[in-house]
């Protein structure tokens, strides 16, 4: 389903359903204009004595791993803890967007879900989802276990209509292969001008000893929606913004950001001219950036620390035994600036369904509660002793052989601000050190996003196809970095960018900006 019929379908769907939502859940009254009082069953959320078994329909992402299913001992255990009978369905990923589509097209929307942040802003505010910030002080495992900041991105300061899915702000890292730099004899990079100077030993001193021109110095992505991926350490270190960079207290587009691209394109246009910069990085995904890593093609690649040691390095000493991959601090640019890819906390949410009933809505954030409880959030993590692990008489862990991943309602539903959520008391506590090392050293390097979530509120956003306008403003730098146009194109897109939308947008955005932060 594309994009244009996935907006219509569900404008139109809660267009019609919203008077229904109204009545039922604290908004307008249809009939008086008048709002209602909080129903019983919420101002008595404190009284529910879980005596009353609740049917609770619940769905979720699935990637690779099996999660557990409705009759699992994991949700038999949640069932009875809650008195609840879980229906919990799991989407496969590809389809989980398109599938929220089709329920809310036939009214049949589950009770509670994980939404993505183009759905959750396109219906936050037409009473599809409850507003959860009324009855927080009776749960008090989601303010403690979830950060301010993260219920903050994407709601306003009076109503909280989803809960943060959390993400890991600096989840990924840089890496470089350190046999590599032995077998050349060179040192760490530490500024950006080193970096290119290794990375063009990488690519012209046989790094491998294979006697073979068949390396690579470093490459990058240029995403469908015109953004540049596996290049953020670069652009925060010319001192480009996170898409929104602020300055003398304005944001100012990345794009927008003349002298600064002028830099980041610059240097990636003498990296291309000289085969430094893959050649091919035009037409590179991101699991092209990593076959070539596991292939011996490319000694510099941004990773994900818990799969760099676990799935990584030993695919790369498949071919080469002695490939040793290292965590690299991103390279100081001309000012200093340090920088690795920093993401919003809370910019995916799980939300209730504003036509449940009320009752059911408050068991559900018990449910919810008790998830991020200590007890609960090491059962949904973990998994359940004797199923998913055994404790070993010396007190150490052992995951057991199974194919159903108890773990998964965690990492892919819901979860604490955990930065470890994917190290277990059953792995190697070795690798859980040195995978929190290379976690805690990513948060040294932030890259904040001044404007993170402001620009999907503004009319700007709404009235003008910025996919599009961003796609044509990449093409342009793409042929200023493959030497097609000259540097001059940078300051033509800059203004073709602004002129067409990214002027008003960039106003739009300052005067909410102003409004937050007085």
């Amino acid at each position: 389903m594309n994009v244009k019929k996935h907006l219509l379908l569900l404008s139109l769907v809660f267009a019609m359903g919203s008077l229904a939502a109204c009545t039922s859940n604290g908004s307008k009254d249809a009939e008086s204009g008048t709002t209602p009082p909080a129903s019983s069953a919420e101002s008595n959320a404190n009284a529910d004595d879980l005596s009353k078994t609740m049917n609770i329909s619940l769905m979720v992402p699935q990637y690779a791993e099996i999660g557990p299913s409705s009759d699992s001992e994991l949700v038999k255990r949640l069932n009875e803890k809650l008195n609840i009978k879980l229906d919990i369905q799991w989407v496969p990923g590809a389809n989980y967007n398109d599938k929220v589509s089709v329920l809310a097209a036939s009214n049949s929307l589950p009770d509670v879900y994980r939404v993505a942040t183009q759905d959750y802003m396109q219906w936050r505010d037409r009473g599809v989802f409850l507003d959860v910030k009324p009855s927080l002080a009776k749960y008090p495992n989601l303010t403690k276990q979830l950060p301010e900041q993260a219920w903050n991105e994407l709601n306003d300061k009076d109503h909280y209509y989803g809960i943060p899915y959390y993400s890991i702000p600096h989840l990924f890292s840089l890496s470089i292969r350190q046999d590599w730099l032995d077998h050349l004899h060179l040192k760490t990079p530490n500024t950006v001008d080193e970096f290119y100077n290794v990375a063009k030993a990488f690519v012209t001193q046989d790094p491998d000893g294979d006697g073979k021109a068949d390396t690579t110095g470093f490459s990058i992505i240029v995403n469908s929606n015109g953004t540049f991926g596996n290049a953020e350490y670069l652009e925060g270190a010319f001192g480009l913004g996170n898409e929104w960079a602020l300055k003398d207290g304005k944001l100012v587009a990345m794009q927008a950001q003349k002298d600064e691209l002028k830099a980041f394109i610059g240097f990636l246009r003498n990296a291309y001219a000289e085969g430094v910069l893959d050649k091919n990085f035009l037409v590179m995904k991101p699991a092209d950036a990593r076959t070539k890593l596991w292939n011996g093609q490319v000694g510099i690649q941004r990773v994900n620390p818990n799969e760099a040691l676990r799935l990584d390095e030993p695919n790369i000493q498949k071919n080469f035994p002695q490939a040793k991959l290292v965590q690299l601090a991103p390279p100081a640019g001309p000012t200093g600036i340090r920088a690795l890819q920093t993401d919003g906390m809370g910019q995916t949410k799980v939300v209730i369904n504003a036509k449940t009933d009320p009752a059911k809505q408050q068991r559900i954030l018990k449910l919810l509660d008790y998830m991020l409880s200590d007890e609960g959030y090491d059962l949904i993590k973990e998994g359940v002793e004797g199923v998913d692990y055994k404790k070993n008489a010396d007190g150490t862990f052992e995951k057991l052989d199974t194919k159903i991943s108890g773990s998964l309602l965690s990492i892919n539903f819901f979860r604490r601000a955990d930065k470890a959520i994917q190290l277990h008391k059953y792995n190697d506590q070795s690798y859980v050190k040195e995978v929190t090392q290379w976690l805690d050293n990513n948060d040294k390097y932030d890259w904040p996003n001044y404007g993170l979530g402001l620009a999907v509120e503004t009319e700007a956003y709404k009235k003008v196809n910025f996919a599009t306008l961003n796609t044509k403003w990449m093409s342009s730098m793409v042929k200023v970095i493959t030497g097609a146009a000259p540097m001059e194109e940078v300051d033509n897109a800059v203004n073709e960018w602004l002129k067409n939308g990214g002027e008003q947008l960039t106003q739009e955005v300052n005067a909410i900006y102003s409004q937050r932060n007085k």
